[in-house]
């Protein structure tokens, strides 16, 4: 049990360093947000017509490109959720990144891990997310999208895409 807990420690002592690196050393981030897709297939007509699409919202954080040209970031945003309620969140990403054109175009895969908070989701307590994470990018601005998979048979959960931007400032 000792040895469990000792492992533990350290594994969150190294967790902890690598984000104050990303902090300290990082550049910082704008981040826009603005458009969430909700898949008709697992919606109904009268609930897509209610739904927000439109995830307005802003944020700010730090990203890192590593020795190997990925890239790791750091980030808190906050945005109108699809019920129109702010939705607050903090995270981690990273994308392993690819470079076409050897030059400013970049194509990135990853994900993300964080915490979030929703009304309609256990009244606002804060809970863990872990998603996937793509982008596209041209020089300093990359736009970024993730899905949030149905996890029930119902109708009106899940298949959403959520876009938004980082602007990189150097």
């Amino acid at each position: 049990m000792a040895g469990a807990l000792s492992a533990t420690k350290d594994w969150l002592g190294s967790v902890s360093q690598h984000l104050q690196n990303i902090y300290q050393q990082g550049q910082p981030d704008l981040f826009l947000t603005g458009y969430t897709w909700h898949d008709p297939r697992t919606y109904t007509a009268a609930k897509l017509a209610v739904l927000n699409s439109r995830a307005w919202g802003f944020g700010a954080g730090k990203h890192l490109v590593d020795a190997d040209g990925n890239d790791e970031m750091i980030y808190a945003m906050v945005f109108s959720d699809s019920h129109r309620n702010a939705e607050p969140v903090v995270g981690y990403a990273k994308q392993w990144d690819w470079r076409p054109d050897d030059g400013t175009f970049t194509l990135g895969a990853g994900y993300t891990v964080g915490v979030t908070s929703r009304a309609d989701i256990i009244h606002n307590i804060p809970f863990p997310i872990v998603l996937p994470l793509v982008s596209v990018g041209i020089g300093p601005v990359r736009l970024y999208g993730t899905f949030l998979p149905r996890v029930s048979s119902h109708l009106n959960n899940g298949n959403v895409a959520f876009f938004f931007a980082r602007i990189a400032f150097r």
